[in-house]
This record gives C-alpha cells, sequence and structure tokens, in this order.
C-alpha cells in the first residue's frame, strides 16, 4: 500500500519516516570521494580519518553547481553530491511511496532551495510539499508565544524563532556560519588526544588507523559522560591498550566556546521577560554543555527534540504542506496545535529548570562587581561600564575584545536597597543570559555579558550584607 514519506534534508544530513513509523537514516552529511567511488553517511564516516583529503562535508551546506576544487575532480560540484547523497537514502526509502513531504534547514535561499527540488525531480522523488524543518519540528506542541529552535549542522549553526499565535510562523533564521559539528569533533578530538599524550605519551593522531579508532569512539565515550563524571577509556596500539581517563568538565571544556556562542544566540532572539521554550535537535543536543547553558539562561524551559522530529512534523501537517501541483512553495507557517504531541515521531522530552539555590543565598545583595579579579563597588553614584565611560562618571572602561560593547554599555547602581543594573545600548546587556529589558535588580552570584563573544562581570556580595 502506497503512503507518504517525510525527508528532513540540510546541512545535518537526512533522516526519513514512513506514515507506518519505518525510519530511514540518519545519514550525516559526509562523503568519501575516492577512484570514483563515492560512499556517504556512515559508511563515510567510518574512513574519514584514513582519507582525510577525500573527504566532502560541505555539499549540504554550499547545494550550488560551483566545482567542488582540488582535490576532487574538476567537474565535480556540491550539486552532484546531494544528488548522490539523496539517491542512497532514496533506494532505500522511497518504495511503496505515493508522496514525499520534504522538511529542509533554514536559511537556504531561493536559488539553493529551487537546486533542490531540481534533484528531486531528475531523481524522480515525488515531492509533494516543501516546509521548513524548525517549524515543523515545533509543530508537537509547546508552550508560549516565542520558540527557539536550535540545531547543529556539518558545517554552521542554525538557530530559528517560531513566534506561536493561531498559527506557528517562522520569524527569524540566524545562521552561525563560523563553525559547525566538523569544528566540534575536531576540537574533541585533539583534546581527547592531548589527554593520551599527557597521561600515556601516545599520541592517536599520529597515524591514520589509530585516528580513526578514535574518531569512532568519541561519540561513545561522550554519551557515556552524560552520566558520569569521569570515564576510563583504551585505544589499541601495536598490540596493547592505552588508557586515559576522560572527564566531563575536561569534555566540555574543549568545546565550550562553541556552546557558549550558541546559548548567546539564543539570549540575542529571546525577548527580555517573556518565557521561551528552546527545542534543542538531537544534533545540537551532543554538544556537551550546551543543555545546562541552555537551561541557565532565566525564562527559558528547554525541550530536547527525537532525531526525525522534523519529519514527524511534516507528516502530521501533510494536508497544510502540500502545495498545488507544478507550484512547490516553502512552508513556513502551520496551524498552531490543540494539544501536546503525540507519537508520532517520539515525544520531545521536556527538562525541568534547574534547582534553585539555597534560601540562604535567595536575594542577597550584591555590594561589588567583580571584573578580572578586582572588584568594583556598587554605591548609588552609578558605575558606567563601556569601551569610553565619560570623563567625570564612576567608570570601569573595558578592553580586549570588546565587539558588540558601546562607548557606554550600562551601569550599575545601587537604589532603595537594591543593586540595579541599567543598559544604554544599542547591543545588549545579559544578566544570566537573558537580555535586560531597560533595567532589572541584580543578586549575588549573577553574571552579566556585555558584547561578543563578551565580556562576563560576576555580582560578589562581601561581609554579612
Amino acid at each position: 500500500m502506497a503512503q507518504a514519506l517525510a525527508l528532513e534534508a540540510g546541512d545535518s544530513g537526512l533522516i526519513a519516516l514512513g506514515e507506518g513509523g519505518a525510519v530511514f537514516g540518519p545519514s550525516p552529511a559526509v562523503a568519501i570521494v575516492d577512484a570514483g567511488r563515492v560512499c556517504f553517511g556512515e559508511e563515510a564516516l567510518a574512513g574519514c580519518r584514513l582519507l582525510p583529503r577525500q573527504v566532502a562535508s560541505d555539499f549540504w551546506a554550499r547545494l550550488d553547481g560551483e566545482p567542488l576544487g582540488p582535490p576532487f575532480p574538476g567537474d565535480l560540484r556540491s550539486a552532484d553530491l546531494v544528488y548522490g547523497h539523496l539517491a542512497s537514502l532514496w533506494a532505500k526509502a522511497g518504495a511503496r511511496t505515493s508522496e514525499v513531504l520534504l522538511a529542509v534547514a533554514g536559511g537556504y535561499d531561493e536559488r539553493q532551495l529551487g537546486q533542490l527540488v531540481g534533484i528531486t525531480q531528475a531523481l524522480g522523488i515525488p515531492v509533494a510539499g516543501v516546509v521548513d524543518a524548525a517549524v515543523a519540528a515545533a509543530s508537537g506542541g509547546f508552550a508560549g508565544e516565542r520558540l527557539l529552535h536550535v540545531d547543529l549542522g556539518q558545517r554552521r549553526s542554525v538557530v530559528t524563532e517560531i513566534v506561536q499565535g493561531a498559527s506557528l510562523v517562522r520569524a527569524r533564521v540566524a545562521r552561525l556560519e563560523r563553525w559547525g559539528q566538523d569544528e566540534v569533533v575536531d576540537a574533541q578530538m585533539r583534546g581527547a588526544a592531548a589527554l593520551f599524550v599527557k597521561q600515556a605519551r601516545f599520541d592517536p593522531l599520529h597515524d591514520a588507523p589509530t585516528e580513526q579508532a578514535l574518531f569512532d569512539r568519541l561519540p561513545g565515550w561522550l554519551a557515556a559522560l552524560e552520566r558520569a563524571e569521569s570515564l576510563a577509556v583504551s585505544l589499541p596500539s601495536a598490540g596493547r591498550q592505552v588508557e586515559t581517563e576522560l572527564t566531563r568538565a575536561g569534555a566540555e571544556a574543549w568545546t565550550a566556546r562553541f556552546a557558549e556562542e550558541l546559548q548567546q544566540q539564543v539570549s540575542v532572539l529571546k525577548p527580555a521577560g517573556e518565557p521561551t521554550a528552546v527545542l534543542v535537535s538531537s544534533h545540537a543536543a551532543r554538544l556537551p554543555g550546551l543543555v545546562a547553558r541552555l537551561r541557565a539562561v532565566r525564562g527559558v524551559e528547554v525541550a530536547l527534540l527525537p532525531v526525525h522530529a522534523a519529519a514527524a512534523g511534516a507528516l502530521r501537517a501533510k494536508d497544510r504542506v502540500r502545495s498545488a501541483p507544478g507550484a512547490l512553495r516553502l512552508v513556513t507557517r502551520l496551524p498552531r496545535p490543540e494539544a501536546p504531541e503525540g507519537s508520532a515521531g517520539g515525544a520531545a522530552v521536556r527538562l525541568p529548570p534547574p534547582a534553585k539555590p539555597a534560601p540562604a543565598a535567595l536575594g542577597r545583595r550584591p555590594t561589588h562587581l567583580l571584573l578580572d579579579n578586582v572588584a568594583h563597588a556598587i554605591t548609588a553614584e552609578p558605575l558606567v561600564v563601556g569601551t569610553a565611560p565619560p570623563a567625570g562618571a564612576r567608570r570601569l572602561p573595558l578592553g580586549g575584545e570588546t565587539a558588540g560593547v558601546s562607548r557606554s554599555h550600562c551601569r550599575v547602581f545601587e537604589s532603595a536597597g537594591q543593586a540595579v543594573i541599567e543598559d544604554l545600548s544599542s547591543w545588549g546587556t545579559f544578566v544570566n543570559g537573558e537580555r535586560v529589558a531597560g533595567r532589572a535588580v541584580l543578586a549575588a552570584g549573577d553574571r552579566v555579558r556585555v558584547g561578543s563573544p563578551g565580556i562576563e562581570l560576576v555580582l560578589i556580595a562581601s561581609g554579612g550584607d
């Protein structure tokens, strides 16, 4: 019996979900081109450290007709690899499929979407509709008027803002083109290798077989560290097992700058003072420390999405996703669901808010603002923070990485027995990850961030106050 199939495609790779519940993939957006033979997904990952010069991982991010360039054949284009990747999945998933609902990652322009639709037509894939993947994933039913969908692709990261009224509407798409899964994994490989060198005088990156062995085992080790503070691990070398110990804190430190940047992007898009649901894709959830950082943002509820959340959403809303014959369009608006998500594709895991501080710490008024281990008193006279605070004021000038920091960025002062921060910038001032809407009351332990990637100031209380 013919049935509909939802296919999620983008920089994260491919995954398909049939109406009967059959799942095909996920197939990561990685290919190996070697002597005229091309393999994709998990098969490519199994040899990517053995043949590093033959690996292509940007073809879904590029999705164009330009040649890939050396060392690949001169006429090989990213569109050719997208064609091959889709063909490999369609060969498994296409049987008895009457129509395909395509869920595409945010950030593609009209030219790239046209290229993708043309490829599906060339393959004979019966695409009946195209929907934004973040909007489809968010259609499962989440509270609040504002949702943020966070995804981590092979070469870039994407945060999508969705406004939830009578409909779910894609409002903004923020793309972080500077890094993706490739850079995250490279940082993790270097961090793990450094531990082997330090503790066992063994460098697994010294030759390709041991580098591939580390690459293969590392995801399982990191998953285990989500449940344990430390983990004893080993790699084979010259007929023996070389051991070292990984820690959760260490693994989070390897990629802290990536998790911090995603947290900051969420903080920028989150409306000040408005509760917001942050939907974390299965790809992004594997970034160590990210979920904990997102949960620490004030006013945020975090939900972990199943791996095929977008495909399941496309199936749920298939009547709204379908386009008129011969007139495919990208759907960025879906009806707001009336009830929480059902069993199609599995339910999201909603995480409770982090534990509150002990009562003794609640509401304690900070007395000083700490920067680079120097404490600056909070008094009735405002302390102006920025790159060039005005002469005559109490001043805290900032140096170093000051991108996104205004001359007079914010000021901190005591008023009616409370410590208050006032944003003076056009860039935004953030307290515990949430943007300040005008003014905010501070408590001891709060962290203030200005700029991007940011300068952090900590509120402390001295004495018995």
